[in-house]
């Protein structure tokens, strides 16, 4: 026989979703997601003010790489790069990147804006 404590046990793991169905409770898992930091690199010019400062940044970055490269750089409200991730590391002609992994790094680092840029470790721009 159960009594009146054991049954409000029961019912805590159970919700009811409409009078005649009784579903199992689902567990959430409470995280904590932090951002760590690797190394730094000198940026000489401080500002990412055209396209051609981004190449010259990422290039710095990646340097002479064997296969393709997908990299969100970080920009605070005055265009300075924070943080660059490395999204993906692709084979040698491709990188394939889902939009979550692009954003993911922009949004813990609180930035105002990004950048997103790969490689062509063939040299051949298609």
């Amino acid at each position: 026989m159960i009594n009146n404590n054991q049954l409000n046990q029961l019912e805590i793991d159970f919700i009811r979703e409409d009078r005649e169905k009784v579903v199992p409770a689902k567990r959430v898992d409470i995280v904590s997601v932090k951002m760590v930091k690797e190394q730094s690199m000198l940026y000489k010019k401080r500002v990412v003010s055209s396209p051609h400062d981004a190449y010259e940044l990422i290039k710095q970055f990646l340097g002479d790489v064997d296969r393709e490269y997908f990299v969100v750089v970080c920009l605070d409200t005055k265009n300075q790069p924070t943080a660059i991730n490395i999204c993906h590391i692709g084979s040698l002609a491709a990188s394939i990147v889902h939009p979550r992994e692009v954003l993911k790094p922009a949004i813990l680092s609180n930035a105002a804006g990004f950048i997103v840029g790969h490689n062509h470790p063939s040299g051949v721009i298609l």
